[in-house]
């Protein structure tokens, strides 16, 4: 029987080790959202492997190559053909959205409490907006190339682990105790399945979006239509907050136009979400799964608090790995209670077990 003082000694060591593992999980918070992203994108490889082997019966590694290989070579082909394009129509963004904006600060101040307003806002440097939009339009063209670092890390990762998915998962497991070996194998499962699902229902999403909204601004007359509509189909990765945050250039630099302009862009992206929202969305979250607005704008806030701007990426997929693992390790299995949400939405597990770990 141990003594007062072993009891002791034991529970002040495992402690001291949950405080270090802690410590240092918080010390290596980038590489873990790294890792994740990198999880991410393997899942998408492997369901692009598996749909490909599908149809042409070749062997996965193989079906895996020609998925990394056309992949690759479609998107050097478009940075090809648009670069040029798009690095001019990008330059006219930078140099077209201050403009926009001290547009936006005259007009202002032509109203009758227009100058008092914006005197008072010198104290909390509104008026300063202009130069800060300049310098991080800039800050993020030039974070570019160190981007490129990191994702080229992240490609190289997702692709030994959609190579060799059960090499990875066997090594995992390895770390868990027997008896919830199997648990832990299902969490693997449904979580992949469910994040396959989510990626596959934001990509078609974020093409939707990218097309509309462009088409839209060519229709309108707008500048560098094809780039704004690039960068609002690539927001859109971002739920409910991307969709705003594409408006905003859009909409300066249709003021440069003319406030008739500004007007109409405002209108047109309304309408584009509204369709989005009410139909485009419906439809692919029936065969997909739906990330709550609440949670998926609390969790980009808290994200990017905690991590910085990378994590604001991750922020939803992230959200629904954490709430998935909370449902069938806690609320299932600890609490003991079925899943109350439909079939096929975020909350409800799927009832089968997906046979291949998606990552």
């Amino acid at each position: 029987m141990p003594t007062p003082n072993a009891s002791f000694v034991g529970r002040l060591i495992i402690s001291i080790t949950i405080i270090v593992l802690a410590i240092t999980l918080w010390k290596l918070a980038n590489v873990l959202l790294l890792l994740f992203g990198a999880v991410l994108l393997a899942i998408g490889l492997r369901a692009a492997t598996r749909r490909v082997s599908r149809l042409t019966g070749l062997p996965n590694w193989l079906t895996l190559t020609l998925v990394i290989v056309v992949g690759t070579v479609a998107i050097i082909a478009l940075f090809w053909i648009f670069g040029t394009a798009l690095a001019a129509q990008f330059d006219n963004v930078v140099q077209t959205v201050p403009a926009g904006f001290n547009l936006l600060i005259e007009k202002f101040r032509g109203y009758a409490y227009g100058p008092q307003i914006l005197e008072q806002a010198r104290g909390v440097n509104v008026l300063g907006a202009t130069s800060w939009i300049t310098s991080m339009l800039t800050i993020a063209a030039r974070s570019i190339a160190m981007g490129v670092g990191y994702v080229a890390i992240t490609f190289f990762v997702a692709i030994y682990l959609a190579a060799q998915p059960e090499r990875y998962r066997h090594l995992a497991l390895r770390l868990v105790p027997s008896h919830h070996r199997a648990m832990i194998t299902n969490l693997f499962n449904m979580t992949g399945d469910i994040l396959q699902r989510w990626l596959i229902g934001q990509f078609v999403i974020m093409a939707v979006i990218g097309v509309l909204s462009g088409l839209g601004l060519w229709l309108l007359g707008i500048e560098a239509a094809f780039t704004l509509g690039l960068i609002g189909g690539l927001l859109c990765f971002i739920p409910y907050i991307g969709a705003i945050l594409a408006a905003v250039p859009a909409t300066l630099v249709a003021l440069t136009q003319g406030p008739a302009y500004a007007a109409m862009v405002i209108l047109m992206y309304a309408g584009v979400h509204f369709i989005e929202g009410n139909f485009i969305t419906p439809l692919i979250q029936a065969e997909a799964t739906s990330l709550p607005p609440v949670m998926a704008l609390l969790s980009t806030v808290v994200f990017s608090l905690l991590f910085g701007p990378t994590a604001v990426l991750l922020a939803a997929p992230l959200t629904l790995f954490l709430m998935t693992a909370v449902e069938l390790l806690y609320v299932q299995g600890g609490l003991g209670k079925p899943p109350e949400q439909p079939e096929g939405k975020l909350g409800s597990l799927p009832k089968r077990t997906v046979p291949e770990l998606v990552v």
